[in-house]
């Protein structure tokens, strides 16, 4: 069963310019990520990440939200890291029986 890792924020906009130069400096962080901004809101951007299961999406979003680099863009979030939202999400079944 696939997962979907979905990671939301909201970057202030005087900082939006420095973030969007952070991102593109670093274009393998994003390699497996669709990365998007909302066009209604600009500044609130969405990250979706594909895993093959539960314990992948786990471990993508321990990586997410404590790995890396991230904490130099907690600067830039509303809220700073609680800011950051990361919710995993599984198919749902269509068909007569599923539950």
């Amino acid at each position: 069963m696939g997962v979907i890792l979905f990671c939301e924020y909201s970057i202030t906009e005087e900082h939006r310019a420095s973030f969007l130069a952070w991102v593109r400096r670093d274009p393998a962080r994003w390699a497996d990520v669709e990365f998007a901004e909302n066009r209604e809101q600009p500044g609130v951007f969405v990250e979706l990440r594909r895993a093959a299961s539960v314990q992948e999406a786990a471990a993508m979003k321990k990586e997410r939200l404590e790995g890396r680099s991230w904490a130099e863009m907690e600067a830039w979030v509303k809220k700073g890291r609680d800011g950051i939202r990361v919710w995993s999400f599984a198919p749902v079944c269509l068909e007569p029986g599923c539950d």
